[in-house]
């Protein structure tokens, strides 16, 4: 099993409790969790910022696979309800932070679907035609909105391709020496998993879960370079505009 299949095989058991779906009405079987944990440090909701005890709710979305999988954490059960009663008034804000946050980390110069294509240039004439989106909680940049079919047809595959480029990319000036979860020193073979575009190098495939119930934590650790953690302020989703009445 490959990196990106165990990342997914863990993270689907991270799914909403029974208890809160059935209070919104939703499927007695909450849906398997697809792609990377929620990257973002607040509640899309609230603004409030997440703990350990934040609420895990993973979107059902037949009609959209770029969502349907999709984790995002909430504060409380009490800020689940709006967010499914309207998904759309709160996604934009959340991809614009996740873009914001993965932007410059972002290991592909060329289109992840149509990979003999470069992908446009600030400033060059086509420049219009990139696609920057959120797939599963990673960003993708598309080199028009032509390729958006395909990735859509099967967006794990290319989401695997992008995790390949970051551990090719990132693993030359890797700067923790321990693993973030168990603090023993990394052989010259760690387990290496990608969350929020970051390469994250493990002890064990048995710490890969545990790094993905605290995003903010393992990039804390990333950013001081210690595997001592350290509060942090990562980008969060701006409150969804209100109409005037």
């Amino acid at each position: 099993m490959n990196n990106f299949s165990s990342r997914i095989a863990l993270c689907a058991t991270a799914v909403l409790t029974l208890s809160i779906g059935a209070s919104l009405g939703a499927s007695k079987v909450a849906p398997t969790m697809k792609g990377a944990p929620y990257p973002l440090a607040t509640c899309p909701v609230s603004g409030k910022p997440l703990t350990k005890d934040a609420v895990i709710y993973v979107m059902e979305d037949k009609a959209n696979p770029l969502n349907d999988g999709r984790e995002i954490r909430f504060c409380c059960a009490n800020c689940v309800a709006p967010f499914v009663a309207d998904p759309t008034k709160f996604l934009p804000a959340i991809d614009a932070a996740i873009i914001a946050q993965q932007s410059a980390r972002y290991p592909l110069t060329h289109c992840v679907v149509m990979t003999d294509d470069e992908l446009p240039a600030a400033g060059s004439p086509d420049a219009d035609k990139l696609k920057e989106l959120v797939v599963l909680n990673d960003m993708v940049r598309l080199c028009c909105p032509g390729c958006m079919k395909k990735l859509k047809k099967d967006p794990t595959k290319y989401l695997a391709d992008i995790n390949a480029a970051v551990i090719a990319t990132q693993k030359k000036n890797y700067a923790l020496v321990t693993c973030p979860i168990s603090g023993e020193a990394l052989s010259d073979e760690p387990a290496d998993i990608v969350i929020g575009e970051r390469l994250v190098r493990l002890c064990c495939n048995g710490c890969a879960e545990k790094a993905r119930k605290d995003p903010t934590a393992i990039f804390a650790k990333l950013d001081t370079g210690t595997t001592k953690a350290v509060p942090t302020a990562p980008a969060k989703p701006a409150p969804p505009a209100t109409t005037a009445k």
